[in-house]
């Protein structure tokens, strides 16, 4: 009688088990994914996306300035389709993206734009360190976006060092 009482509380014990280690599984895998969606909200945290990467040294003196200025402040540089920007801006999760000249925003997004004109320059390869180089050699038309937040000054001082260097008279918003 005990073997078979010590043979269903372990029974119990594994099924219990096996049934708290998959519920766990399944929050890691929801949680990993979402990260990996997600840019990272973290605060001091300056979120920049491109949809075109080749663009983005472009505005490396701006970037070392503004890091100069504010050296607690980190910098974080995304990628990705106009759509994904776009929603990113919205919900936050960026601060700043550059799109082509010729993207369509929305009109029902609060934002402020503005044009501006970047080289494009040569990407590195992850692997391998090659450098791909652009053919054309000269500027590029983007449209910078970013949303009102002035409780968070550091954007509006990177917007500042942008207008100071970059933007074109032109579309506001």
């Amino acid at each position: 009688m005990p073997d078979v009482l010590l043979l269903a509380i372990v029974a119990i014990a594994f099924v219990l088990g096996w049934f708290f280690v998959k519920r766990l599984g399944q929050f890691l895998e929801m949680n990993l994914q979402s990260k990996a969606i997600q840019p990272e909200f973290e605060e001091n945290t300056l979120r920049i996306g491109f949809f075109n990467p080749s663009v983005a040294d472009g505005i490396t003196s701006a970037l070392e300035q503004f890091s100069k200025r504010y050296s607690g402040i980190s910098v974080r540089l995304f990628h990705g389709s106009e759509e994904e920007l776009l929603k990113s801006l919205s919900a936050h999760r960026l601060d700043v993206i550059f799109l082509p000249e010729n993207t369509h925003i929305p009109t029902e997004l609060y934002y402020h734009i503005r044009n501006i004109s970047l080289r494009y320059t040569p990407v590195i390869m992850k692997y391998g360190g090659l450098p791909i180089e652009p053919i054309a050699n000269e500027y590029i038309a983007q449209k910078v976006l970013w949303m009102e937040k002035s409780e968070i000054s550091f954007i509006c001082s990177f917007i500042k060092l942008m207008e100071n260097k970059f933007f074109t008279p032109g579309l506001q918003k």
